[in-house]
C-alpha cells in the first residue's frame, strides 16, 4: 500500500510531466493560476493518475478537483489512504 507522500511525490511527476512545470512542497499548484491547466488537460491529469494508481474516479472527483492537493486527496480517498 502506498502512503500520503508517495502519492504526493507520484501526483506531483505526473503534474510536471504534463503541464511542463517544476513542482516543490512550497508551491501550491491551483487549476486557476495554470493557464495551462485547461478543461481538456484536467480530463488528461485524471486519465494519468487513473492509470498510475489503477483505480478510477467518479465524476464528481473530476469536477470538484481544483488543485494538487485536491487531486492527492481524490487519489488518497481511492486508496482508502487516511
Amino acid at each position: 500500500m502506498k502512503s500520503r507522500s508517495e502519492v504526493e511525490s507520484t501526483v506531483d511527476r505526473i503534474l510536471m510531466s504534463i503541464f511542463k512545470i517544476e513542482i516543490d512542497a512550497a508551491r501550491m499548484v491551483r487549476r486557476s493560476e495554470l493557464v495551462a491547466w485547461t478543461s481538456l488537460m484536467h480530463v488528461e491529469v485524471f486519465f494519468a493518475l487513473e492509470e498510475e494508481f489503477g483505480v478510477r474516479f467518479p465524476e464528481d472527483d473530476l469536477a470538484f478537483a481544483e488543485s494538487r492537493d485536491d487531486l492527492v486527496d481524490t487519489v488518497c480517498s481511492a486508496l482508502s489512504i487516511g
